[in-house]
């Protein structure tokens, strides 16, 4: 059994995948670790020089776009280690982010799921780094801005837990998906990833099931990864659009929808119809990236 094995879900992402793969080659002992690339049917040619430059990547190549948590069990399911990474093919590993990762995660037994500190290519924290688990109390003040005005209050501030200090290694909610380590005991107890996310929202909602089964998660603050955000997605906006805002609503029905009656289902449905039509209009109108990808 590996120690660690990274699963890259690749749809298009050419030469940022090759940085990724060379950033891991360069900062990560490769001895007890496995890498597989699951491509999602990238254009022809998408891969070849991965595969030349890489052989040392199990690369399995879909026919079709099955979506990103799908392409995640493919490869979660393909070979047993200790613990499993989930990781972006647009990011880049520094300083031995990985080992880090890995060493806190073996010493904290409580620990189910671990992300680090996921920096902008200016070095600033993407906020996702961690991150509450969206309610509708916290994602109301996010829209409204709250969150950015009282960024230390622990009530308007929750949704990026803007509250905390990022230099600390501390539990929170969830984690980036584009750097989401955990172990082999919480991959049995919960399947993986759900497949009815077809792009956004499963990292969330396996956050949120490991917090159910009883397990911590951490924000590690002692290692870094660069991430420049949705570089495969940026190509099928429309679709990836529809996509962030369709997730919100499976996340909203598969863990409230069931406790709240048929008038607040139907109109928390509508709110995030109504923000879809806008992000919509504001890409056309400027020509705007994903809704969310800086978050």
């Amino acid at each position: 059994m590996n120690r660690l094995l990274v699963i890259i879900v690749n749809y298009n992402s050419g030469e940022c995948l090759e940085e990724c793969l060379e950033s891991l080659r360069r900062e990560t002992s490769l001895d007890e670790t496995q890498v597989v690339v699951v491509d999602n049917a990238s254009g022809e040619g998408d891969l070849s020089k991965a595969q030349t430059l890489f052989p040392w990547v199990d690369f399995i190549l879909n026919s079709k776009n099955v979506g990103f948590a799908t392409a995640s069990n493919q490869g979660l399911a393909s070979q047993n280690a200790s613990f499993y990474l989930l990781l972006n093919p647009d990011t880049i590993i520094l300083d031995r982010a990985i080992e880090r990762v890995v060493e806190f995660l073996a010493s904290t037994p409580a620990a189910g799921i671990v992300g680090c500190r996921v920096e902008n290519p200016d070095g600033t924290l993407q906020k996702a780094s961690r991150r509450s688990i969206p309610t509708i109390e916290n994602s109301f003040y996010h829209l409204l801005g709250l969150d950015r005005l009282f960024p230390n209050s622990l009530r308007f501030g929750r949704y990026n837990a803007r509250h905390l200090d990022p230099g600390k290694n501390q539990k929170v909610e969830a984690v980036s998906g584009s750097f989401l380590m955990f172990r082999h005991a919480l991959l049995e107890q919960t399947g993986g990833l759900d497949e009815r996310f077809f792009l956004y929202g499963e990292d969330l909602d396996f956050c949120f099931r490991a917090l159910q089964k009883g397990w911590s998660n951490y924000y590690f603050a002692g290692a870094r990864v660069l991430h420049r955000k949705s570089q495969s997605a940026q190509s099928v906006l429309e679709s990836s659009t529809f996509h962030f805002y369709n997730a919100m609503k499976l996340f909203y029905d598969k863990h409230y929808g069931t406790r709240h009656n048929v008038l607040l289902r139907r109109l928390v449905h509508l709110a995030v119809d109504l923000l879809h039509s806008q992000a919509r209009l504001r890409q056309k109108v400027f020509r705007l990236r994903i809704p969310g990808s800086a978050d």
